[in-house]
C-alpha cells in the first residue's frame, strides 16, 4: 500500500505512486515498482489480445490470462511493500526471523513468473496479433522483461540477506527466467 494511505497500490493515482515511490523511508519500492511495471505490461498486452480476439477466438483466452496477472501484479506490489515491513521488523527483533527473509525472496520470485507469462503472451501477440497494435505488443513485452530482469536481481540481492546465499538455486534459476524474457522481447522488438 502507498505510504500513508490504506489503498491498494494499484488504486493509488500514477503521480501520488510516483511521489510514494520518491518518498524517504519503506514503503513501496524495487519490488513493487517490478509488480506494477508487470501489471502495466499485461493492461497493455490485454488491449492487443482483445483486438486480436475479432478475428481469433484463442485471444479472448489471452485476453482473460492477462486480467488474471495484471490483478496478480498489482497485489503482488502490496505483498512487497508487507512483506519488506516485514523484513525491517525481524531485522530489529532479538535473532531475527527467516521467514521474513523468505517472503521478500518468495515475493519477486512470484512477480518474476508473472513477467514472464506477460513476456510470452506479448512477444506472441507482436509475432501473431493486430498489425496496428504490434508497438503496444512490443512495449508490452519490453515492460514485462524488464520487470522479470527487475524481479530476478532482487530475488539474488535478497537471498543475500539470508543464510547459506551462495547455495541457493534460486538465484540461477530466476537469472535463468529473466533472461529468456528479455529473449523472448528483443525477438519481439527486432
Amino acid at each position: 500500500m502507498a505510504a500513508g494511505s490504506p489503498r491498494p497500490l494499484g488504486e493509488v493515482a500514477v503521480g501520488r505512486l510516483g511521489d510514494a515511490l520518491a518518498a524517504k523511508g519503506p514503503g513501496p519500492a524495487a519490488g513493487s515498482t517490478s509488480a506494477i511495471t508487470a501489471a502495466l505490461a499485461a493492461g497493455l498486452a490485454g488491449k492487443v489480445a482483445k483486438a486480436a480476439a475479432r478475428t481469433d477466438p484463442a485471444a479472448v483466452d489471452l485476453s482473460h490470462e492477462l486480467d488474471g496477472l495484471r490483478a496478480r501484479a498489482l497485489g503482488l506490489a502490496d505483498d512487497d511493500v508487507a512483506a519488506f515491513a516485514g523484513f525491517l521488523a525481524a531485522r530489529k527483533a532479538p535473532g531475527g526471523d527467516a521467514g521474513a527473509t523468505e517472503a521478500i525472496v518468495q515475493v519477486p520470485l512470484d512477480v518474476l513468473a508473472v513477467a514472464v507469462r506477460v513476456t510470452e503472451i506479448a512477444a506472441a501477440l507482436a509475432e501473431h496479433g493486430p498489425d496496428a497494435l504490434s508497438g503496444d505488443a512490443v512495449t508490452a513485452s519490453l515492460l514485462a522483461a524488464a520487470a522479470a530482469e527487475s524481479a530476478s536481481a532482487l530475488v539474488g540481492i535478497n537471498i543475500a540477506d539470508g543464510p547459506e546465499a551462495w547455495a541457493d538455486p534460486r538465484v540461477e534459476d530466476a537469472e535463468e527466467r529473466a533472461g529468456e524474457a528479455r529473449r523472448l522481447a528483443e525477438r519481439a522488438a527486432f
